[in-house]
């Protein structure tokens, strides 16, 4: 699944349907502090364990010229310590007490987060208070910091799937900072400098800008204590992540071949331009995503894999706040490349023209939902649905409703939204081939 309404005031509880109608009805509650933070809790008796998570609306496409990469960076600097904490002080408690601490940095979002047993619950929420609020930020550090960000840039820059992504980032937008990595540039990073940093992480991880989840086997009421005595407690200017601008209409085809010694298969994307993630489309490329590449019983793979076209083949939705992208991406012999690509274009067509089996789009939908009552057994997993809603799609209702809005998707709706955004001369392509001999 890719991730109120109106600013929550006080205590919201919500009674939903998380999975089917065959599972029980579970709560989850919502509370705006009063500095502006979120707090979503879910109870879970089901379990042991405790998912803590921090998520902000920072990322990479709120970056300006000069932060290329700051998101990122920011990441690896809330691990070097805080105001009461050394540097490794807290990955080693949280690893001794045999909980999994680490963050992710992506375009439209950022979160922080730690999975341990319920009887560490509450030291592990002060530990992430301390890393997302108070910081240590210092110029040593930041010195420090660079080199190893630089190498991982090197790493980056060295893995051609890496050079493939950034190149069709680079064609499929013109507008919007997805263009950009997310990792930033040499030149960028090399400039950081502690005014850049604190100016950053003091404007952007700001109350209003953060939403912390935690699932698993605790008490709401207990959890709202600490987190008012923990986060409840931080200062901030008011911040809201600013609208994604959309790309305008592609009506051209973007094609570029990149040349690698090392590589020796045909590395393809091809993508479409697709809604945002916060739009009712949304739903209808999730299923979509399904009937293309739902597993092996779909029709790439049984089309495309097993008929000898391609090694491997991947479909789906890549939502984002702003334009997002319907993608795909298979691996081949360099020589079958247009025959690959020919036979993708083939079924993509036949389904634009001729519709979608019905018994298709309800297999599909079938599938999502069993893959999210799996997923979601997970604490985690069940965690990151809301911080996603929140920080992603701004709106919790998103992770609450996700089923039920599937449920609601149509074959009307999916031939549609083919239609809509599928044509022979609007799409992006990038091949990562073998150097020319």
């Amino acid at each position: 699944m890719n991730f109120l309404k109106t600013l929550l005031v006080g205590l919201i509880v919500m009674s939903m349907s998380v999975l089917s109608n065959s599972i029980a009805k579970e709560e989850v509650y919502i509370h705006k502090l009063k500095n502006g933070a979120t707090l979503i809790v879910k109870p879970r008796k089901d379990t042991t364990a405790v998912s803590l998570q921090v998520w902000f609306g920072v990322g990479s496409v709120y970056e300006n010229d000069k932060e290329r990469g700051l998101s990122h960076f920011l990441e690896h600097m809330l691990f070097n310590g805080t105001k009461y904490t050394e540097s490794g002080e807290i990955e080693f408690e949280v690893e001794k007490k045999g909980g999994i601490i680490n963050a992710a940095t992506s375009f439209d979002f950022t979160y922080y987060y730690i999975e341990i047993g319920h009887l560490y619950w509450k030291q592990m929420l002060k530990y992430l208070y301390y890393m997302t609020t108070q910081p240590t930020l210092s110029k040593q550090m930041i010195k420090k910091e660079k080199p190893i960000v630089l190498e991982e840039l090197n790493r980056h820059l060295d893995n051609p799937k890496s050079f493939l992504w950034d190149t069709y980032n680079k064609l499929a937008y013109k507008v919007s900072n997805y263009k950009h990595p997310v990792i930033g540039y040499r030149e960028t990073i090399e400039n950081f400098d502690e005014k850049l940093v604190k100016n950053y992480f003091y404007s952007h991880y700001v109350p209003s800008n953060t939403y912390i989840v935690i699932v698993g086997n605790v008490d709401e009421k207990e959890v709202l204590k600490e987190v008012n005595e923990t986060f409840g407690t931080v200062d901030g200017k008011y911040y809201k992540p600013p609208q994604v601008p959309l790309e305008p209409e592609q009506k051209e085809i973007r094609r570029k071949d990149l040349h690698k010694k090392q590589v020796t298969r045909a590395y393809v994307a091809i993508g479409w331009q697709a809604p945002p993630i916060n739009t009712k489309e949304s739903y209808v490329a999730s299923v979509l995503e399904y009937v293309f590449a739902g597993g092996k019983s779909a029709i790439l793979y049984q089309e495309l894999k097993e008929k000898g076209y391609v090694q491997a083949i991947y479909g789906g939705y890549l939502a984002h706040r702003g334009t997002s992208q319907f993608l795909f991406y298979f691996v081949c012999d360099p020589k079958k490349v247009e025959q690959a690509k020919n036979k993708l274009f083939e079924i993509i067509f036949n389904f634009v023209e001729k519709g979608v089996n019905e018994d298709l789009v309800e297999t599909a939908k079938k599938r999502i939902i069993n893959s999210e009552v799996f997923q979601r057994e997970e604490v985690s997993n069940d965690a990151e649905e809301y911080g996603y809603a929140m920080a992603v799609a701004g709106d919790i209702e998103y992770a609450i409703n996700y089923l039920d809005n599937i449920k609601k998707v149509s074959k009307k709706d999916v031939d549609n939204f083919l239609k809509k955004y599928f044509r022979k001369d609007n799409y992006t392509e990038v091949r990562l081939l073998p150097e020319k001999e």
